[in-house]
């Protein structure tokens, strides 16, 4: 197997805090984020799934035992990474959301900002996270799976109209990455890898969606390809596919966006 050249890093390094060691980790909870994880704790626990509601503000407050202030900022925590929603006025509530890798990215653009993290270290651990997907996709050893999850991709019939809906558009083309990422089987890379491309599409379809949606063609027929050597198993082909895949969507990605690509990274 021919190891491709790590991209060449062109962008001036941005002014930022230095990454820490790691200090934090011995950090005691506070009061909002012991709530926080006890919930998600009881989520899983009992098997809820998005949708389904949470205990009443009063139920809650005799279960763990915390002020209304912390109950409630600790909801707020889990509110705002898409965990659960909270319904407003009469018969509203907490009920369970989701688990979206966009909301781990718009996290991680805040770190990435502050540490002074440009566009080309973001690209480069792009096309290292969906390079290794596709490989790890490929190589599932589920053969019957992997041609399941790729078929629709396969026909064409899922991405073959090219949409003026913009949540249309990105739903298929992150649908397509996220079924990849599915395929490896670890969930930790799914969310973690997935996140870095969430906030790349965030910023084209902020900011540069129409130049990609007259792409939508091209890259359909990449992501055909790419089911391919999925469903046959070639990690190889699927790895350099994929690179190839991504590299265009950088090219494109520079040119739509241009000097707003020059600070560190942020969530536009």
């Amino acid at each position: 197997m021919t190891r491709k050249k790590r991209a060449a890093v062109t962008t001036t390094p941005a002014k930022g805090i230095p990454i820490a060691a790691g200090g934090s980790v011995l950090r005691p909870l506070k009061a909002a984020e012991v709530v926080a994880r006890d919930v998600v704790r009881d989520i899983t626990a009992k098997g809820l799934q998005p949708g389904d509601c949470l205990p009443s503000e009063a139920q809650m407050l005799q279960t763990y035992g915390v002020s209304r202030e912390s109950l409630r900022e600790g909801l707020r925590l889990l509110e705002v990474q898409g965990m659960i929603s909270i319904r407003r006025g009469p018969g509203g509530g907490p009920i369970v959301g989701t688990v979206d890798s966009a909301n781990l990215g718009r996290m991680e653009a805040l770190f990435y900002h502050l540490a002074g993290a440009t566009y080309d270290e973001l690209f480069e651990a792009w096309l290292f996270a969906e390079s290794t997907l596709a490989r790890l996709a490929a190589t599932n050893p589920d053969a019957a799976l992997r041609e399941q999850v790729m078929e629709p991709y396969l026909s064409g019939d899922v991405e073959d109209a090219e949409h003026e809906d913009l949540e249309v558009y990105l739903s298929g083309h992150e649908g397509f990455h996220g079924a990849v990422s599915g395929l490896t089987g670890n969930r930790v890379f799914q969310l973690t890898f997935r996140a870095y491309g969430q906030v790349v599409a965030h910023h084209l379809s902020t900011v540069g969606d129409v130049h990609v949606r007259k792409l939508h063609r091209k890259l359909a027929d990449d992501h055909l390809k790419l089911a391919q050597a999925i469903v046959d198993g070639n990690g190889d082909l699927a790895s350099t596919l994929m690179h190839d895949h991504l590299s265009e969507v950088i090219a494109i990605t520079r040119r739509e966006l241009g000097s707003l690509l020059e600070g560190p990274v942020g969530w536009l």
